[in-house]
């Protein structure tokens, strides 16, 4: 596999992780020295024991927290849940600070409202806080808020957009729903200038995001990293066996780093 200095990336890439992973630091820390990635995405397992956070700390790397979401009991779009989604992000908002994170990805929530959303966001008060896109239709069937450019135009009228991450699967998923063409639907949400990128491979005719490693779907990948920016953030949020630990998301950068060549884009200076 070849190798790339993580003082050339025209792309910064992103290791996903979760908050309770932290028999994966050591090896995040070879994969890092290595050049494999460029900063650790560490979504935050409600009720975390605190001294993870230390153990994390000591990995000195850049961090980009994401805030959980529905399948813990975090849900911005129903009003039932904004006394524990308060409670969670003043936790939330202690590991961004001491990891030193720019952003916190959060999901608008499902089967509830937009309006909702927004006031919550309005409650956070912290402008760290970005809006990940979301399919129109979830896993489980639920109704997703935040599947739509209209509904990013939405927040940001109200003045709680503060950024988004665009994640590309998301995209294509919600756009196969209403018939859209998914580079459209890609199109405008670039207007909102996306912060940061998840890249995950799927299937082309599904409005389900499957998050299936790189190579394994038919999504366009090619052209989702022909929208990133130079230098731009994009996360790897492709599945990874337990019992392979990092191995997965190794092979996943593979094939990353070899769409790259062909794309004739070399990893350019931070």
């Amino acid at each position: 596999m070849k190798q790339y200095s993580v003082n050339e990336p025209i792309l910064r890439i992103g290791l996903k992780l979760y908050s309770t992973d932290i028999a994966l630091i050591a090896e995040a820390k070879q994969l890092r020295d290595k050049g494999l990635f460029d900063y650790i995405e560490l979504y935050v397992i409600p009720q975390t024991p605190e001294e993870n956070l230390e153990q994390w700390k000591g990995l000195d790397v850049p961090f980009v927290i994401h805030a959980a979401h529905a399948i813990h009991g975090i849900n911005l779009a129903q009003s039932e849940k904004s006394g524990d989604n308060r409670k969670y992000f003043a936790v939330v908002k202690k590991w961004a600070d001491s990891l030193k994170s720019d952003w916190i990805i959060a999901h608008g929530g499902n089967n509830g409202s937009l309006d909702e959303t927004i006031r919550q966001i309005s409650l956070l008060n912290d402008k760290r806080v970005i809006i990940e896109n979301k399919p129109k239709i979830g896993i489980l069937d639920e109704a997703c808020i935040g599947w739509a450019p209209a509904d990013f135009q939405r927040i940001a009228d109200e003045g709680m957009l503060h950024g988004m991450a665009l994640d590309f699967a998301h995209a294509a998923c919600a756009a196969y729903s209403v018939g859209m063409n998914e580079h459209r639907m890609i199109k405008d949400f670039l207007f909102f200038s996306p912060k940061v990128f998840h890249l995950s491979d799927g299937h082309a005719t599904s409005e389900k995001d499957c998050h299936l490693n790189l190579g394994k779907g038919n999504r366009d990948l090619r052209s989702y990293i022909n929208c990133i920016p130079s230098g731009g953030y994009m996360t790897l949020e492709t599945p990874r066996k337990t019992s392979r630990d990092l191995a997965d998301f190794v092979e996943d950068v593979a094939f990353l780093f070899q769409l790259l060549d062909d794309n004739e884009k070399p990893r350019q200076e931070l």
